[in-house]
């Protein structure tokens, strides 16, 4: 079989609503593993918190962390940085309006209001593990501790569940820069990437890198944040848990995270029975 390259979000799709990989997805993706397709894991989680979930699978599975801002090339992980210009917007636009935004490096979260254990359980899932396995946290409250961190930081999220006006008007204001690429994964965050990086970014540049053509190319996601990856590639599936407008504007549409939607389109793709 020619090479293939496939790509999955994690949240919402790879994973059910426990932070687990189903047996069957492990195996197809394995069977077709052994039969030349590469995958990777391709999230707005650090680096690190992937790599949680690439271990309940195999170590062949490559991963595309932070949306795009850092992926796996060959032997070398390729990143992107937010930058100081971007970082003082993003401070002063949401402590103004009394956000709490939370940034990160490929291992390490920086916090400027409130502190990521004390977030809910499913948002905490996309700033540290469950188990409290990552544990390197630092607090970034004034512009100066910011600027001392600035260049480790590669992107951030601003989360806020109680008051849905303040972050829509910290989006609107976010939209205006020249610096950043904004996006959401709920109605509950903005996640923020350097300008001209996404998850789409990424899979086109190692799609190159593999020289697999678009259409052999298939992603899995599941919210409005994955729909430029989506139609990136060749094969762009949405799980049935999706949004209405993300399930018409892709090629396909599988069953939910929880139902195994993955391993469910892959076996039919591929004819694995």
């Amino acid at each position: 079989m020619e090479p293939y390259l496939v790509f999955m979000d994690i949240d919402g799709t790879l994973i059910d609503n426990h932070q687990n990989v189903s047996i069957r997805t492990k195996k197809v993706i394995q069977d077709l593993q052994s039969q030349g397709v590469i995958f990777y894991i391709a999230t707005g989680r650090m680096l690190s918190l992937a790599k949680l979930v690439q271990q309940k699978i195999n170590d062949d599975v490559k991963i595309i962390a932070s949306n795009g801002s850092v992926y796996q090339k060959g032997n070398h992980i390729h990143k992107e940085h937010l930058g100081w210009p971007a970082l003082k917007e993003i401070f002063t636009i949401t402590r103004n309006l009394g956000l709490s935004t939370n940034f990160f490096s490929t291992d390490k979260v920086y916090y400027t209001k409130e502190q990521p254990w004390l977030l809910s359980r499913l948002v905490r899932a996309r700033v540290m593990s469950d188990k409290t396995g990552n544990r390197d946290f630092q607090s970034v409250n004034t512009l100066e501790k910011l600027h001392e961190a600035s260049e480790q930081i590669i992107n951030g999220i601003t989360i806020e569940r109680d008051n849905p006006e303040m972050l829509s008007q910290a989006r609107k204001e976010l939209l205006n820069s020249d610096l950043l690429n904004i996006s959401s994964s709920s109605s509950e965050n903005i996640e923020l990437i350097p300008r001209r990086i996404s998850k789409a970014t990424a899979v086109r540049a190692i799609s190159n890198q593999y020289n697999i053509p678009v259409e052999r190319t298939i992603a899995f996601g599941n919210d409005m944040n994955d729909l430029e990856m989506l139609k990136a590639v060749g094969v762009g599936v949405a799980m049935e848990n999706s949004p209405e407008k993300l399930k018409e504007d892709v090629n396909f549409v599988t069953d939910s995270n929880i139902n195994d939607g993955i391993a469910t389109f892959l076996e039919k793709y591929f004819d694995l029975r």
